[in-house]
């Protein structure tokens, strides 16, 4: 156990047959929410897990991935697990990382924001891939990552030790929800994500939901923003209007929704935004045509899929 200049302290949990040992003075209760005995076995196949499991809170993050824990924050980073494994055969040594956030949007929102489209899909969690030496997948709350050093790993055994972990760690969920406000057509693989803050470089949007579609040259972007009422939205619309006032071509729309405007901005191509009631549909990129039929799309389907409820299967 050792302090930090903060004040705060760097857990370090021991644990024998999945039950979690804390060589600290705080309760293991009150520092970790699940049961990391469950979550990092001793044992899966061929790995083992050395005997000292590591925990971070937001307080002390950055001593573990100084450069990206603010971006881990901002996506609602609550606290990390992490340990190694070693394989007793090939004694290649993998670093599990256990990263709990806010809820399974959070986590769905961090893994889209790190991983990448064309590493090869795995059926892990709700959703995973795998490159070269690393699987990264997300399920429940939890965003998991196993790493090993550069062509060390024996992918179809670090796959199952990632399948012992996300059993451990307990039913996946499923999509957001949200996910369903964008057509699928000509959209482009892996590309909805969420963002937590500042979407388009705007302060008050948050908790936005974006895909990318198919365009010639830059990908098209559709963008949705929520808000908790419609006067919210419609004042954080009249400042988005307000900030692209020197683009060129500005036209007022009466629909879909409430309307909004279209303008041309030298950077992002064609916008097109409108007010939905509490949430804003901007297309950004797309040519015009496209973006009408494509923000339309989008309204109708605010009304069918609400944020929060459950997806009926094959509804998208």
């Amino acid at each position: 156990m050792r302090w930090l200049a903060a004040g705060l302290m760097l857990v370090t949990l021991t644990v024998d047959t999945g039950v979690a040992r804390q060589t600290g003075q705080r309760s293991v209760a009150r520092s970790i929410p699940y049961s990391v005995g469950r979550a990092l076995p001793d044992r899966s196949g061929d790995w083992t897990r050395a005997a000292q499991i590591q925990m971070f809170n937001p307080g002390d993050l950055w001593e573990h991935i100084n450069g990206a824990a603010e971006q881990y924050l901002t996506y609602g980073f609550q606290d990390l697990a992490t340990a190694q494994y070693t394989d007793r055969t090939t004694r290649t040594v993998v670093v599990v990382e256990v990263y709990r956030m806010a809820g399974a949007v959070n986590a769905f929102g961090i893994y889209r924001q790190e991983v990448s489209p064309k590493a090869r899909a795995v059926p892990l969690g709700v959703e995973g891939r795998a490159s070269s030496n690393t699987i990264r997948f997300w399920t429940g709350e939890f965003y998991v990552k196993l790493t090993t050093p550069p062509g060390g790993g024996r992918m179809p055994e670090l796959e199952a030790l990632g399948a012992a972990i996300a059993k451990g760690l307990g039913a996946p969920g499923a999509m957001p929800v949200e996910a369903g406000w964008f057509p699928t057509a000509g959209q482009l693989p892996d590309s909805v994500k969420f963002i937590p803050a500042d979407a388009l470089g705007q302060a008050a949007f948050a908790n936005a939901f974006e895909a990318k579609y198919e365009n010639p040259g830059e990908p098209a972007t559709a963008l949705v923003v929520p808000f908790g009422s419609d006067k919210d939205a419609a004042a954080a619309f009249a400042r988005y209007e307000s900030f692209l006032a020197k683009a060129r071509g500005k036209t007022k729309v009466a629909s879909p929704g409430d309307g909004g405007f279209s303008a041309t901005d030298s950077f992002q191509g064609f916008i097109l935004a409108v007010r939905a009631g509490s949430r804003l549909v901007i297309s950004l990129g797309a040519p015009e045509e496209r973006a009408a039929a494509m923000v339309s799309d989008i309204v109708k389907r605010l009304g069918t899929v609400q944020a929060g409820q459950p997806r009926k299967e094959g509804s998208w």
